[in-house]
């Protein structure tokens, strides 16, 4: 189907209404404006189609954007645009994008359920080109199931991205507006012009980080190649760190979520520049808490030891709890996974406010850092057979 030439019936199947349905938007204004033909639909019909479609599955019906546009002006307008495909406007059934991009269909499937495509009914240009790019990955060598871990890992770092810039946006910029007193047009307009230059902006940030980031992580990757280190496809021995604040559920109802969220994201800060000291990277963020992984205890144990200071030193900073092991893990879609990861997690379940707690294999292999540690005894943890000797890190 061509963008450029289709028709209400041909949209219809598109998104997933009946032709009917599409009249009444038509007829509503919710399409733009009609052509001489009633039955044709215009490339923009699409797209604002596909929206009104999409609010109406989250319970905003069409006749109460009709009444939002009344007052706001034209609420699709600038949506319609931002998700207006580059190249071209045709679109192509699944199968059809299948035997175009050489693709088995089942793998086509795969291939756009991992890219978070998957409620897609029909593919563009833009889609065609990515599955060609797959199609291309495979023919030089690249094994499927890392194929689509990358392609997983992609769609939903790049989806957090998408979400977190438009949704900042909306809460510090659109809604601090409101706040100040504008309404309908008028903060619309106001909204636009300071959105429509920043957009500009997105891509260029995104390629200049993912940039910055590959050099990071080519140089990691040296590093396996010269220590070749890896245990099984996907698997090598890391030492898995976590931290959080302490106290942190009774903190949150005794000063609120907003003073809670300032004194997280202070934490946050501390925690990204003090791993970026100590070989570190971070996994992932949970709230207060943070997954750290480190390319061997010692470099573990230099950063526990360091925020720590740092954080006693922060009057604003509550106490931490920090826990670590080291040992084999499995890497999957850019997270870790194991029984090194879990044992981690349980040995931070033991330590208190300010506390630093690892196990004899930490304490083992780090003992050349001239650190010193105080035996804890054996402790039963939830989840693990046997009893674990634990270990707490003192300052040097």
């Amino acid at each position: 189907m061509d963008r450029k030439a289709m028709t209400l019936d041909q949209v219809a199947a598109l998104v997933g209404e009946p032709a009917d349905e599409l009249r009444r938007w038509r007829d509503m204004g919710l399409l733009g404006e009609a052509g001489e033909d009633p039955n044709e639909a215009s490339w923009e019909a699409v797209e604002r189609a596909r929206l009104v479609h999409y609010a109406a599955g989250r319970g905003i019906p069409p006749g109460e954007i009709v009444r939002i546009s009344a007052e706001q002006g034209d609420m699709l307008e600038p949506f319609v645009r931002w998700s207006l495909p580059r190249e071209g406007g045709v679109f192509f059934t699944r199968a059809e994008a299948a035997e175009r991009s050489g693709l088995e269909p089942d793998l086509t499937d795969q291939v756009l359920a991992a890219g978070g495509l998957w409620d897609q009914t029909h593919v563009d240009e833009d889609d065609l080109a990515a599955l060609e790019m797959v199609a291309t990955a495979i023919k030089f060598g690249l094994p499927t199931d890392a194929l689509l871990q990358s392609l997983r890992v992609l769609a939903d770092s790049l989806g957090k991205v998408s979400e977190a810039t438009t949704r900042l946006f909306h809460l510090h910029v659109h809604e601090v507006l409101r706040v100040q007193g504008l309404r309908g047009a008028e903060l619309m307009a106001a909204t636009q012009a300071v959105a429509n230059p920043l957009a500009d902006l997105v891509e260029p940030a995104v390629l200049y980080f993912h940039r910055k980031s590959w050099e990071r992580a080519n140089r990691e990757d040296l590093i396996l190649h010269l220590q070749e280190e890896s245990i099984a496809p996907g698997e090598f021995v890391r030492t898995l760190l976590f931290v959080d604040i302490s106290g942190y559920t009774a903190m949150t109802e005794s000063i609120g979520d907003a003073a809670v969220a300032r004194v997280v994201d202070r934490f946050a800060g501390l925690v990204r520049h003090t791993a970026s000291e100590c070989s570190g990277e971070v996994v992932k963020q949970i709230g207060d808490e943070f997954m750290l992984v480190f390319p061997d205890p010692a470099a573990a144990v230099t950063f526990g030891t360091t925020i720590t200071a740092r954080a006693r030193r922060d009057l604003t900073l509550p106490p931490l709890r920090i826990g670590a092991h080291s040992g084999s893990v499995l890497y999957r879609e850019g997270d870790y996974y194991g029984a090194t990861v879990n044992l981690a997690a349980r040995v931070t379940s033991v330590a208190r406010g300010g506390q630093f707690v690892v196990t004899a294999i930490v304490r083992k292999q780090a003992l050349g850092d001239s650190r010193s540690f105080k035996a804890l005894g054996e402790h039963v943890l939830k989840g693990i057979g046997e009893p674990i000797a634990l270990f707490e890190v003192t300052a040097p």
